[in-house]
Order: C-alpha cells, then structure tokens, then sequence
C-alpha cells in the first residue's frame, strides 16, 4: 500500500512519525510524496495548545476534501488521544483514528506484514537530511499548569539506553552528521527506573558508540536539573557541542508560581553550572507571554531577566488556553492584544541580544554543517549553500550562509564575515574538508 504522511507539531512528533514509518516500511508499505498517489493519507496531530488542534483539524479536513472515494484517511497522535470526538466532529468521514505510541496497531490495521518482508530496523533508510531526531523519553511528570502533555502522553518513560544507541548507530549508517536528543525533559532520563543523572550516562554511551556522528546536541533541558556531573560531561565528550536548551517560561517568580515551574534560582543555578563547564556555550530558552494574571510589572521582570542572561536564542509564545489544564480556568487571562504588544516587546529585546552575540563570531572560524540540497544564489550572483555551526538547533534557530557548493550533509570549515540578527554570513576556508568531530567545540571565549 502507497502511503502519505502528515506531520504535525514539535520535533517529538517527528520522531513518532518516524516510528510509524518503521511499522508501516517493515509491512512493505511505500512512502509517496504527493496526495493524490497514495492509498491511504495519515496525519500525525499536534493536540498541545488549541491552535494546534485547530490546525490538525484544517489540514484533516482538507485531505478529506480532495480525496478520491477509494483512499483511506487515519487521523493518528496527540490530539486524537484526548479530543478523539473533536476530530470526528468536524470530519465524520474519518476512517480510523489512533492515539499516541500506536504505531504497531496502526500498521496492523492497514495489513498484517508479510514475514517474507519484514525489514530489519536498521536497514531502513530514514533520513532525508544530515539532522535526525533521537527520543530519548516520553511523557512527563512535571506539574505545570499550562501544559497537557502529561494528560496526552502519561507520566514519563525512557527509552533503553541500549535501543536508543542502537537506533544511533542507524542514524549514522544511514548519513546522520547530527543526531538531536529530545524529550518531554530530557533531564528526567532514566529517573522512572530510579537512575541518577542517567542523562550524562546516556551521552557518554553515545559519545561512544557514534564517534563518527560529530554533532549530539541536547534539547529540553528542565531548570534545576542540570547538575554538575551532567555539564562537565557534556563539557568532556568531543562530539556533544556546547549548546543547552533550556525552557523557562517567565522572569517572575510570581508568575512561575502560577505555572508550577522551579523558581528563577533554580534557573540561575543552572544557567550558573552549565556556563562555568563550558564558558562558550550557546543557551536557548522559551517563555510564555500574557500567561493569566501577568502584570505589567511582571512582564518587565520577564525583559530585565532576559537582559540580565543575555541568551543567544529566545523563542516566545503567547499564551493560548488548553481544555483540561489548571491555568485554562484561571481568571485574569490577559487580552489578546495585550499579548501581542508584550510578545513584540520581548522579541525586540531577544533580537538585539542575538544580533550581538552573533557579531562577537565575526572573524572567527566554524564548522558549518550543509543542509541544503541544492545551492542558492546571493544577490551578487554568487552561489551559496546554507547551513548551521553549533550554535545553531535545526528548525528553530538561525542559519550560516556559505559561498560555494558544497553536498548536503558536507562539513565545511569556514570564517565568518559578518553578523545578521538570526544568521552568519560565512566564506569557506582555501581548502575545505570534513571537519573532524573533535574540532566541535569552539575556543572559549570568556
């Protein structure tokens, strides 16, 4: 059976769709780009916030719209675990929903594999770019009052160390040059089989069973929970780059009250830690903006904490209520434009903070690693390849530009020229070869 595949939401869900490919690609189902081959459509929802939802149900209803009478649509993921009747709703014509983590179920009901073609994991090509995404956990147990996350996917729970490195091995098999760890919190790992600081053990179980990957970046890191052992270990290791996500959602105590989130000691306890390992390393964080009950005062608690961290990448978000969540029956919620003003304001202070951190790599020298697969041209009709250094998470931060060409997936050595407020503007090197994976981390800076 020809497939189409949908994927919505954050970058966990494009490890779930992954594993959906895996179930469905060992039962010799195919894989098509386009609608209209496909013998059945599959769209893997985001269910976290309601636009989220409203998006799974547009693009859902769309496919409905225009397929032929004789092509199956599933509707599979977050939002069809807790909102499987809103799905029905505004789609009747629906014929199959499934909820998270059901992948074996979902390939079954398509059609039962034909042993003669079971396909072993790691032969299956997964990758369509250098970057692959490596789950290291699901669900959560932490109590925040925004989030549904814990309702859609329960308390947390690992992935065996000895599967996650396995799946690793894969990745790099297939190409992989970065494989991206992320979780709920990834900082909990191994904590429901009663580790302790099984995350560093988990990197050192990487680091050396894909010394040949020359990026492993970590994603979702929960404030208070970077220890000592976790950042001298990643300070250690060759190939984990010196680059830490970490959400923190506010600049107020009060308001992290009311999230039910560790207190701004707690976050700089950990900003503390992981900035004394590696003085060069790059942090990225998030906030919410207009969450009930913020002030202005409150909100420029929010600005002089982002002033004072100096981040090199801030993302934001609005607050958006979600059904079944504490803080969706709070009052006080803020006005929408209120929001929007707030979130114009930090974003502003955020994009100033970047530019200024980038400016400080001018002159220096970075490994780029080539994401594009065909090269683009400048406005002086030169070529250029795009790309990221280690600063730089896939999706949601910036991009180095590189004159030249170069292959996808090609690690180019290269000095930077000049600074954009999310993007470095970079000229390759007389001879540009493969970076080895111990030139990662760059000289410190402080």
């Amino acid at each position: 059976m020809k497939y189409h595949l949908v994927t919505l939401g954050c970058a966990k869900n494009t490890v779930d769709s992954m594993r959906l490919e895996q179930a469905l690609r060992s039962g010799r189902h195919t894989a098509v780009d386009e609608p209209s081959e496909a013998d059945l459509l599959l769209v893997n929802t985001c269910g976290f916030i309601d636009a989220a939802k409203d998006e799974s149900v547009e693009v859902v209803r769309g496919l409905d719209a225009t397929r032929r009478s004789d092509q199956l649509l599933y509707v599979v993921g977050c939002m069809t675990e807790i909102a499987v009747d809103e799905v029905r709703k505004a789609v009747p014509n629906v014929d199959a929903t499934f909820g998270v983590e059901q992948w074996d179920q979902i390939a079954a009901a398509i059609g039962p594999a034909d042993p003669r073609y079971d396909i072993p994991l790691t032969t299956i090509p997964v990758l369509g770019q250098p970057s692959a995404y490596l789950k290291i956990s699901d669900g959560c147990d932490r109590p925040c009052t925004f989030c549904i996350i814990p309702t859609i996917k329960g308390a947390m729970h690992s992935a065996p160390t000895s599967r996650l490195v396995a799946e690793a091995r894969m990745y790099a098999a297939a190409g992989a040059r970065e494989l991206v760890l992320v979780a709920q919190d990834s900082t909990a790992y191994a904590e429901d089989e009663g580790g302790r600081d099984g995350l560093a053990a988990l990197l050192e179980e990487l680091s050396a069973g894909v010394p040949d990957v020359p990026w492993i970046r970590l994603m979702y890191a929960y404030p208070g929970r970077v220890t000592p052992r976790l950042a001298e270990t990643m300070a250690a290791l060759p190939n984990v780059v010196p680059y830490l996500d970490m959400p923190l959602q506010h600049g107020s105590d009060a308001m992290l009250r009311r999230m039910k989130r560790p207190t701004l000691a707690k976050s700089r306890q950990s900003i503390d830690v992981i900035r004394k390992a590696m003085p060069d390393v790059t942090l990225r964080t998030t906030f919410i903006v207009g969450f009930p009950g913020e002030t202005e005062a409150e909100f420029k608690q929010l600005l002089r904490f982002v002033e004072e961290q100096r981040f090199d990448h801030v993302g934001a978000f609005t607050y958006s209520p979600q059904a079944g969540t504490p803080a969706a029956e709070y009052g006080d919620q803020v006005p929408e434009d209120v929001k929007q003003e707030r979130y114009g304001r930090l974003m502003e202070l955020a994009q100033g903070i970047s530019h200024a951190s980038n400016k400080t790599m001018i002159g220096r020298e970075v490994d780029i690693l080539v994401e594009s697969r065909e090269p683009g041209e400048s406005a002086s009709g030169e070529a250029i390849v795009v790309g990221r250094t280690v600063r730089d998470a896939p999706e949601v931060d910036g991009l180095a530009l590189v004159k030249g060409t170069f292959p996808m997936g090609t690690m180019v050595r290269a000095r930077v020229d000049g600074a954009l407020p999310y993007d470095l503007l970079c000229t390759p090197l007389a001879s540009p070869a493969v970076a080895p994976a111990a030139a990662t981390k760059p000289a410190a800076r402080r």
